[in-house]
């Protein structure tokens, strides 16, 4: 019988090397799958896209770092699709595996997506027919897109309805809204001058495009308000016999002719009582606009009467037909065809939709407010008419 002996060096090397793997293992730490990402990770972003859709621009930058609290960057995003600048609203066209990189304020981080073969029928086609008309702003004013007219068609021609929903505005660099559908006006502001490339969509998908520009707005309150410091404070100024003041080629001057009143997207008709209100019509109301200079002006029915006020200036009193000539002053709100209008005797009055509504039958009244920059609601577009409806 052969004796086996225990091998004491074998076993100090075996269990020497197994300590070594050990201290390597815990010894070294793990590296996170986020550092090639310096820490960053996007969250809430879209991954699956097809061929034929637009690039939604979902995501936002969300940076994760130990001992730090989260911060979730979602301004000033910028795209690159394999490192090609990619925007909000263009289309893919080709299908593979790609790699998407998002960049906010400095922050960046990259992540797959895959873009796959068209699915379903093909989709609508939509085209933009005119663009708005205003493309002169001045910084406080608001986003205006009255022009705007949209046409979509089928794979066959044939043309489909378009919803006003489906229409949205977006400033080109930032990617930032500014409005949606056939609206007058909405509730966003310009902050800054500059010229800006706005983009139209239809569905998310870019368009056309077209450029405005906005200017820094100088305050001009003491100049305009001089017209009225020598009127009388209760009553109206009369108006003085003669012909008015000829029209100007300044865009600023009102000319005399006949317009319809436009405020929010509703038009300014008179009830039966005379009372004036906003409410669609098949035939809107038109005023005969005479200049008299100082920018002051009449607003002159086919009927002889004119809009005016008979009640005590107010907060709350109603605008209404009167029958002498009652005198306004007309502020120039877009450099174009938008104004607002105040008493001759208290420029301190605007005329606006009641409660900043623009429903048929909404009051059309006086209210208190100083800045002559008005309010949306106190913004009026002056569309040239030859129907003369009394």
């Amino acid at each position: 019988m052969t004796k086996r002996s225990f091998n004491w060096r074998r076993v100090v090397m075996t269990t020497a090397f197994l300590a070594v793997i050990v201290c390597c293992a815990f010894g070294q730490r793990r590296k996170c799958p986020l550092e090639m990402y310096n820490g960053n990770w996007a969250f809430g972003t879209t991954e699956t896209f097809y061929v034929g859709e637009p690039f939604d621009g979902i995501g936002q930058v969300e940076v994760m770092r130990p001992g730090k609290q989260t911060q979730i960057h979602e301004k000033n995003r910028k795209w690159t699709l394999n490192g090609k600048r990619i925007k909000p609203g263009e289309v893919f066209t080709k299908t593979g595996k790609y790699t998407m990189t998002i960049e906010s304020n400095g922050f960046k981080t990259a992540y797959n997506i895959e873009v796959l073969p068209e699915r379903g029928p093909k989709k609508p086609v939509a085209t933009v027919v005119s663009y708005p008309i205003q493309t002169e702003y001045k910084v406080g004013d608001h986003f205006y897109v009255d022009g705007i007219k949209v046409a979509c068609h089928d794979a066959n021609g044939k043309e489909l309805p378009v919803e006003s929903k489906d229409i949205t505005f977006f400033t080109s660099i930032s990617n930032t809204l500014i409005g949606v559908g056939y609206q007058c006006g909405g509730g966003y502001k310009f902050s800054k001058p500059g010229k800006k490339v706005v983009e139209i969509r239809y569905k998310y998908a870019t368009i056309g495009k077209y450029t405005i520009n906005v200017i820094d707005r100088k305050p001009t309150s003491s100049s305009r308000s001089s017209s009225s410091s020598s009127a009388p404070q209760n009553s109206p100024r009369p108006v003085v016999p003669g012909k008015p003041a000829s029209a100007s080629k300044n865009p600023k001057v009102m000319a005399n002719g006949w317009y319809n009143l436009r405020a929010m997207n509703n038009y300014l008709n008179l009830d039966a009582k005379g009372s004036a209100e906003l409410r669609k019509k098949s035939a809107n109301q038109s005023f005969y606009v005479e200049d008299w200079g100082n920018g002051q002006v009449t607003l002159k029915m086919p009927d002889g009467k004119y809009l005016g006020i008979t009640d005590a200036i107010k907060d709350g009193t109603r605008v209404k037909a009167v029958s002498k000539p009652y005198l306004w002053n007309i502020y120039s709100e877009n450099k174009a065809d938008i104004f607002s209008l105040r008493p001759a005797t208290n420029s301190k009055m605007v005329v606006n939709a009641s409660g900043k509504n623009n429903t048929d039958g909404t009051h059309v009244i006086l209210w208190t407010y100083k800045d002559l920059n008005a309010p949306n609601h106190a913004e009026f577009r002056f569309i040239p008419t030859n129907n003369r409806m009394k």
